[in-house]
């Protein structure tokens, strides 16, 4: 508790701080309104209306009317827009009741964007590569899952860990892990403190309560410290105050999928200032399988070696055969077995778990306006699923939840926030160490089956021990012996082995695969923005402490002597600073900011940022150089993770008495042993991995309807963070004698060790995207993205982990309302072929291609609207990852219900 205690002061003296002394209460009044399309003079139902410099709006009803409180003294500025349409300001002046009127012809690009520069600005506008996409393009995604049809966006690709668990990557290096991209919702980390990665929307917010998500690619560092360094993805959610009413969602499909959702949100009292919101959801299936026979067979490999001529010894007592041999060997002691290793069969990942998926997903939030300008939250988050992640291994979360506390203030200037985030990894377990666990605990009974076979074989062939034994014989008896010990590794499906691996499931570290971690990340901050002019400063400023409780499981919290656990902590200080200058003449635009991060555990760490932007016409150019840096995670720094072939190890402070992984390999597959053969090293402690960025982009529109994005980067990474494959005498001396007999004996242990490359990593990359309108309401676009790297530095033994294709091309089209009430989006994706390398597992990965069709259907009387469709309608099956599952066909409908609330 008194770890955590500057952190509620830290966050009660900001509330203090920033909190008026004096609340005024206003009059207000209701406007009312219908928004149309003004050629077609059709109702445009989710047009937002807001009303200017406040958080004060709505969105128009499926029959495109609305309703706003506003103050009743004085006029208001109402913002309509609405995708595929000129956004409108339109004074109102106590109308009894607007009609407002669309331009179809509209300009795209004018979307408004606030995460590129934590500031409000057209997205065409905007300083580096970003993407948005608002609530009907999410909820009719063609593939029907919106976090998978993200990869239809250039430079993003979504790796699936699992059914429901994708991972979010953009501009190379792509991971079941993303740890240099961010994902924040309504401002807040979402990364799961244990594995300090954000798992997709597996424990984000509901689908229905999106109301739209912005994607910067590229660094991001500048504005977002530690791990922007790649990307950042931001989700706004529904806003009580804009969206209220009741919806719902019903969907099915292939897999055993089921869904349902539930959104409800309404405002209370005479002026409408308290807003309540509830969302809840749940999901089950049965996942993709993955059986590659290499990759997903866990647990083959040579077993310790086991003292069989002590067994033999001990089965002697009885007075039976075996006290026979042992008489016998005391003149022919070339029957004596001594020590030998059992090459254990390993498990296939079906026989390990059940292959089920769920994810449920509960949230609650209540807002008050103190002011029309100041809004106080306080928002409650809890997830909890069961699905597979593929990080250092392959392990089913099984009961895995995280947990939001969230408080805070939002005015036009100045934004305070603070917030706990926890999990629990509950009982999750590792499958590489369950399939060695199991082979280990069908050792007794395989040495059993040896041992008895064995014996009987020799007697026979010396005729009852009568005869001297031969080589031959020997050898013949191990030849029956081997066949014989076969019967007692364990069968999956028996009772034996249902047994093992529940007792194996259920324990931690060294007798069984089951991590045990519950880390707590607590956060404050505080933002503000002003202009001035033709000048927009903002700064911020935000403390962060981390700290996980895993009793040595998967951390190095181990027990000490005097009978604590070891405690591990991770304290974090930001600030940033950022001005912009919109240059006489309103064609140039120069922005400039930095950001500096301090870690307890390394040197600060300097991101600054030099953004120039140029408009003539609808023709926008931009040119930006930045720096940005990884910090080494919680797991880089103190992960202790028993994968059974092998211990994944943080490294705070450097590993010695080490051999490469490549040079014991060499030394063991080379028939004669040479000791010169084996190569000692010492492993740096891992620290910051540092990028330089520099990125020419354009965005223009031609003739009103067509779209045209393009951006070309070069990234520079200088002490690249890697894993090294390495090997630990466990009781001799790397480079001495002592050191080769371990290895010669196989008594070592394998590490994956946390550190930096002493080479520089560079990347270039190139993406366009084209969309053309060809009515107001079908749209066709293009988009193709290349990506490369250089890693000719980087050692045999580490891993940089580039994953990523050279070639990735999307071609699609949409449209809504197409005809009376039908919509339909259609998405085809090509994906070049690329080699995977990580810590799990490393090997090629396909070319493959996907088409996703989605049809939709509105039924206005009903509120409703049904979608079938389909991903993968072909099925082609695909990997996207060495060693996990191939993916084939989804196919789904859905029905959802979404009726306003009319005030």
């Amino acid at each position: 508790m008194k770890k955590v205690l500057p952190f509620w002061i830290v966050m009660i003296l900001s509330v203090l701080f920033v909190l008026p002394t004096q609340l005024s209460a206003q009059e207000l009044k209701m406007i009312r309104g219908i928004v149309r399309d003004k050629q077609t003079k059709e109702v445009l139902p989710g047009t937002n209306i807001q009303i200017k410099g406040t958080t004060t709006g709505t969105v128009s009803g499926i029959d495109g009317t609305f309703e706003l409180a506003a103050p009743a003294k004085g006029t208001a500025v109402l913002m309509f827009s609405y995708i595929g349409y000129a956004s409108q300001a339109i004074v109102w002046h106590k109308e009894a009741k607007l009609e407002v009127m669309l331009e179809s012809a509209s300009l795209p690009g004018t979307e408004v964007v606030i995460s590129a520069s934590r500031l409000n600005q057209e997205i065409r506008q905007a300083p580096i590569a970003i993407q948005k996409l608002n609530a009907q393009q999410i909820n009719n995604s063609a593939s029907g899952d919106y976090f998978n049809s993200l990869s239809n966006l250039r430079d993003v690709e979504i790796i699936s860990n699992s059914i429901g668990f994708g991972a979010f990557n953009t501009r190379g290096f792509n991971s079941t892990s993303p740890l240099r991209v961010v994902q924040l919702i309504d401002g807040v980390d979402n990364q799961l403190p244990t594995i300090n990665i954000a798992t997709g929307n597996m424990f984000g917010i509901s689908d229905i309560d999106i109301e739209n998500l912005e994607i910067i690619s590229g660094p991001a560092s500048a504005l977002y410290g530690a791990n922007a360094m790649q990307g950042v993805i931001s989700y706004t959610s529904k806003s009580a105050y804009t969206k209220q009413g009741v919806s719902a969602e019903i969907k099915g499909g292939s897999r055993d999928y089921m869904s349902g959702q539930f959104r409800f949100a309404d405002t209370y009292g005479k002026q409408k200032r308290l807003g309540i919101k509830l969302t809840a959801s749940h999901m089950n299936a049965s996942d993709w399988v993955a059986d590659d026979p290499v990759a997903n067979r866990y647990g083959k490999q040579p077993s310790p070696p086991q003292n069989l001529t002590q067994l033999i010894e001990s089965k002697s007592q009885a007075g039976n055969v075996f006290e026979q041999f042992m008489s016998y060997s005391l003149n022919n002691s070339l029957v004596l077995p001594g020590k030998k290793q059992f090459l254990m069969p390993g498990f296939m990942e079906s026989t390990l778990w059940d292959g089920k998926v769920n994810n449920t997903k509960f949230s609650g939030t209540l807002n008050y306006k103190l002011t029309e300008d100041l809004t106080a939250t306080y928002n409650y988050r809890y997830s909890e699923g069961k699905s597979v992640y593929m990080g250092n291994n392959r392990a089913p979360l099984d009961g895995f939840n995280q947990q939001l506390h969230y408080i805070g203030l939002n005015s036009k200037h100045y934004q305070f926030k603070a917030y706990r985030s926890s999990d629990d990894t509950k009982n999750t377990y590792a499958m590489n160490a369950t399939g060695t666990l199991l082979g280990f605990a069908s050792l007794p009974s395989v040495t059993g089956y040896w041992s008895d076979a064995y014996v009987n074989e020799l007697n026979t062939l010396t005729n009852n021990f009568a005869l001297e034994a031969t080589q031959a014989m020997v050898d013949q008896a191990n030849q029956a012996a081997l066949t014989e010990s076969n019967n007692g590794w364990l069968v999956p499906g028996t009772a034996a082995f249902n047994t093992a691996i529940e007792k194996i499931k259920s324990q931690s570290p060294p007798v069984g695969s089951r991590f045990a971690s519950k880390t707590v990340l607590y956060h404050t901050e505080f933002d503000y923005n002003r202009s001035y002019r033709m000048y927009d400063f903002n700064f911020g400023v935000s403390y962060r402490y981390m700290s996980p409780e895993s009793k040595g499981t998967t951390f190095m919290d181990t027990l000490q002597q005097d009978g604590s656990y070891r405690k591990i902590k991770m304290n974090e200080y930001a600030g940033y600073l950022q001005g912009i200058a919109n240059l006489p003449g309103n064609h140039w635009k120069v922005l400039a900011s930095v950001r500096l991060d301090k870690n307890e555990y390394y040197a600060a760490q300097f991101s600054p940022r030099l953004a120039l932007t140029y408009q003539t016409g609808e023709q926008h150019f931009r040119l930006s150089a930045q720096s940005a840096f990884r910090s080494p995670t919680l797991t880089d720094l103190f992960q202790y993770l028993n994968k059974g072939t092998e211990i994944t190890l943080g490294n705070a402070n450097g590993v010695g008495n080490l051999y490469t992984y490549s040079s014991v390999v060499a030394f063991q597959n080379g028939g004669s042993a040479d000791p010169g053969l084996l190569k000692t090293t010492y492993v740096d402690a891992v620290k910051p991995e540092q990028l330089q960025s520099l990125e020419l982009g354009y965005s223009g529109t031609w003739f009103k309807s067509l779209i045209t994005d393009f951006s070309i980067y070069y990234n520079n990474y200088r002490n690249f963070i890697v894993y090294q494959q390495v090997v630990q005498p466990k009781s001799g001396t790397a480079g001495e004698a002592s050191g080769v007999a371990d290895i010669a004996s196989r008594n070592y242990q394998r590490y994956a060790v946390a550190t930096n490359s002493k080479t520089d990593v560079s990347s270039l990359g190139f993406s366009a995207g084209l969309g053309y309108y060809v009515t107001p309401k079908i749209k066709a676009y293009f988009n193709y993205t290349y990506a490369s790297i250089d890693s000719s530095g980087i050692a045999k033994d580490q891993i940089p982990g580039f994953n990523t294709p050279k070639h990735k091309v999307n071609l699609g089209v949409g449209g809504q309302e197409v005809i009376k009430q039908l919509g339909f989006n259609v998405n085809f994706r090509y994906v070049d072929s690329y080699y995977w390398e990580s810590v799990f597992a490393s090997g090629p990965v396909p070319s493959y291609n996907t088409l996703d069709v989605q049809l939709n259907y509105v039924f206005p009387k009903l509120y409703s609207t049904l979608k079938v469709g389909g991903a993968n309608v072909f099925n082609n099956k695909y990997i996207q990852a060495y060693g996990m599952p191939q993916i084939g066909a989804f196919y789904y409908a859905s029905w959802t219900f979404d009726l306003d609330f009319k005030h």
